[in-house]
């Protein structure tokens, strides 16, 4: 099973994924803030970093951007979590030419569970 870092300043989500995801075997670290992030991968190499991209006054990108500087081995890793994002919108193809996956908020817990295998 997998070891996942979510990292999302809505507790509530973070608090439910990581339910959902122990109930299937999943080990689920949570992080509300970058600094926290940063924090628990000083100490552990998660298979799979869910970030959310809007982390209160801070931004998902901003951890990406660090996580490539210092621990380039998880930047492949990421998958970035969303609400803003129309798949119909000029903005997702946008977000396709980033080069890591996206999820929208609200996703389903199959598509979760996919970013996990």
């Amino acid at each position: 099973m997998a070891t996942v870092l979510y990292v999302d300043d809505e507790q509530m989500i973070g608090v439910a994924i990581a339910r959902w995801l122990g109930r299937r075997g999943h080990t689920v670290h949570l992080a509300p803030t970058i600094a926290d992030a940063q924090a628990l991968l000083a100490t552990h190499e998660p298979d799979v970093l869910l970030i959310d991209v809007w982390l209160g006054s801070e931004s998902g990108f901003e951890l990406m951007s660090w996580i490539e500087d210092t621990r380039p081995e998880l930047a492949e890793r990421v998958t970035f979590v969303t609400g803003e994002l129309a798949e119909d919108t000029r903005d997702a193809r946008v977000w396709r030419t980033l080069g890591r996956p996206v999820l929208q908020k609200p996703f389903d817990f199959a598509q979760l569970e996919q970013q996990t295998e």
